[in-house]
Formats: structure tokens, C-alpha cells, sequence
């Protein structure tokens, strides 16, 4: 997967016009793989502040055809990995929620309040695939409604593209939030299968609730859907202590564990979120222009995709796979970094000098 993410970021660096573009871009993605989860442009070593604000919010690169074109090597890695022979492979895409909280009032981006918190929403499509992890797309969600969030998560399923669909049974894993009846018709209509959180007291067309179910793996109709769902329950420690039960049901014919299975699997979104914004920034935007939160965002899904492909070749943390990622795809610019350290303490150049100057601080010779 090393040689995959080298591809790709040559990939992305022949699309930028410029060499000052493609300089901006690796001093970026160098920043958000350095950057400790807070990477900001003033943070940079590389680039001035000022040269990065405006490669996110002024300079005209073309940053759909950038999601395109990593889009493509996503998909190339996916169909690697992907097995060949045998029953298609089961892909589950995982839909979820996340709130990037900000404080103040930004003019131009919608922020809104969800659940006591300020910031802006992002609805996620997330793949997964045995060690394989996408970040797929997003979409932002203004905070007007149920419906419009089930619209949003259904316009996202509906940007996979049709080999996916072809070699791959895909599951969709959600929450309660996406537990509505125009999502659960959407996803069936696209031909795919669900399991998804569910309310207890959604009302069941044969009357009563889903709480007062007592068989585990019922199969029942909810209210207001033609085709039956499979039900399944568990108890869900509550962090201020003490549990409660959480429902999930099935599209398709499945058993209490079954049901359990998968819809524990919708977590790794979890785990994506945390490590985004704890590793790579996701939340630590700050642009004042639709633009350059909307770069900013791209390009730190960009820095964890690339971080993950490298990290997949060996164990440990996210932080050493954002090290090991640095140097395999950014290496003048890690020796760079290293030598205006040392610089600044007083243990570089060694001395010497002569004609030939190094091409990195410009004063060795080498």
C-alpha cells in the first residue's frame, strides 16, 4: 500500500498548474501529518502562513478533480484487496454524524447547534473493508431536520459507483439518527442491505412499539414501511453509569447476532473520527471562507488516507504511521525540517563550506 499512497500523491502533485501549488500542497500535508491533531497554516515550518491561506481560500486549483483522481487510486486499492473467486465479498459502508465544534460566528459557513453543540455537521460515508478503511465522502448538514439528514445519507449511497455495486454485497451500517422511514426506503430501493438503529418506541403496523417486543430476532413491519425488518436488542452501558436497551434492525433476513454483529461494526467510524481530529486536524480549521474549510477538510481525509495506506505495512500507533508516512512521501521536506532544528541549536552546518552547496539549507557542502 506504500507504493499505492507514493502514486497517488504524485497523482495529486502533476494535477496542481504550478511548482509554487505543489510546493503549498506538500507543506500542508506535511503540516497535517506533523501537526499533532491542531495543524494550522501559522503552524507551519515550510511555507509561510500567508502563502497557505491563500492556496486554500484565493489560489483557482481544481479541487474536485483532486477528489476525483484520489477517488480512483481509493478504488483501485479497494479492488486489490477485494477477493476474486468465490460469493461477492460484503463491503460495509458506514453512515454517521460528526459535529467539528467551533466557537464565535463565521459568516460564511452554517454553523448550527445539534445536541448542545456548536459547530458545523458533517454527515460521513465511511468504507470498510477487512484492514482497508476510505473515507469516501461528505456531505454538510445545515441542522434543518430528520429528512433532510436521511437525504443527505442517501445521496451519499448513491455516489458509489456502479462496479462497486457490481462486485461487492453491500451492507449499510447507521445509527438511530438515520433510523428513518425515507432512509430505510432509499437504501432498499438502491439494492442495498441495512442494519440501523432504531428508536424503542418506533410504532410497529400491527400496533404496539418496538420496546414492547419480547423475542429477540422478531420479524416485524414499522409503521409506515411495506417490507418487513428483523429485530434485535442489547444493553448499552450509559457513560454516567448504569445501561439501557438499544434496538437495531435488518433489511434482510438475519439473526439476533447477526444483527448485533454488524451493527457493532458500524464503530470503526468511531475510531475514524477520533483518530481525525486527535491525529490529522479534522476540526482545526481555520478559515473564515466556505472554500477553505472545504479544502482544509479534503485535505486532512487526504493526510489520513495516505497515513493509513503507509501504516498498513506495519503495527503501532497513529502517530508512527503519520511519522512513517512523512518520510516515505515527503523526505526533503522531513530532512529540511530536521536541519533547521538542528540549526537552531546551534549543531548545524558542521563547518566546512565550498562551492558546492547543499540544495536543502544552502550552506553545506556534501
Amino acid at each position: 500500500m506504500t507504493q499505492a499512497a507514493l502514486s497517488l500523491l504524485w497523482t495529486l502533485l502533476a494535477l496542481l498548474p504550478s511548482p509554487h501549488l505543489q510546493e503549498s500542497l506538500k507543506a500542508l500535508l506535511l503540516l497535517l501529518l506533523h501537526g499533532h491533531g491542531k495543524a494550522r497554516p501559522q503552524h507551519s515550518q515550510v511555507k509561510s502562513p500567508s502563502a497557505l491561506s491563500r492556496f486554500l481560500n484565493r489560489y483557482p486549483w481544481p479541487t474536485r478533480a483532486l477528489i476525483r483522481l484520489a477517488r480512483k487510486e481509493a478504488e483501485k486499492a479497494l479492488d486489490r484487496a477485494r477477493k476474486k473467486k468465490g460469493p461477492k465479498p460484503r463491503l460495509l459502508v458506514v453512515l454517521d454524524l460528526v459535529t467539528l465544534e467551533k466557537r464565535g460566528r463565521f459568516q460564511a459557513l452554517p454553523l448550527s447547534f445539534f445536541h448542545g453543540k456548536w459547530g458545523l455537521h458533517l454527515v460521513v460515508l465511511y468504507l470498510v473493508y477487512g484492514d482497508l478503511r476510505i473515507p469516501w465522502a461528505y456531505r454538510l448538514w445545515r441542522g434543518k431536520g430528520e429528512k433532510a439528514l436521511s437525504r443527505l445519507a442517501l445521496s451519499l449511497l448513491a455516489s458509489l459507483p456502479p462496479w462497486m455495486r457490481r462486485a461487492f454485497r453491500i451492507r449499510v451500517a447507521a445509527d438511530a439518527a438515520f433510523g428513518t422511514t425515507r432512509f430505510l426506503f432509499g437504501v432498499k430501493r438502491l439494492g442495498f442491505e441495512a442494519v440501523v438503529g432504531m428508536r424503542r418506541d418506533r410504532r410497529l403496523r400491527e400496533g404496539g412499539r418496538l420496546g414492547d417486543l419480547r423475542r429477540q430476532g422478531s420479524r416485524v413491519y414499522l409503521w409506515g414501511l411495506s417490507f418487513p425488518v428483523w429485530v434485535a436488542w442489547y444493553r448499552y452501558p450509559l457513560p454516567q453509569g448504569g445501561w439501557e436497551w438499544r434496538y437495531v434492525v435488518a433489511t434482510f433476513p438475519a439473526t439476533p447476532r447477526t444483527a448485533l454483529t454488524w451493527g457493532k461494526r458500524r464503530f470503526a467510524i468511531e475510531h475514524f473520527f477520533r483518530a481525525a481530529k486527535s491525529e490529522f486536524s479534522l476540526g482545526q480549521f481555520g478559515q473564515r471562507t466556505a472554500l477553505g474549510v472545504h479544502r482544509f477538510l479534503v485535505l486532512s481525509l487526504l493526510a489520513y488516507l495516505l497515513a493509513h495506506w503507509v501504516g498498513m505495512e506495519g503495527e503501532g500507533s497513529w502517530r508512527e504511521a503519520r511519522e512513517r508516512a512523512a518520510r516515505v512521501l515527503l523526505p526533503e521536506l522531513v530532512v529540511q525540517l530536521a536541519l533547521r532544528e538542528l540549526y537552531a541549536l546551534g549543531l548545524w552546518p558542521p563547518g566546512g563550506g565550498g562551492e558546492g552547496l547543499c540544495g536543502i539549507c544552502g550552506r553545506c557542502k556534501f
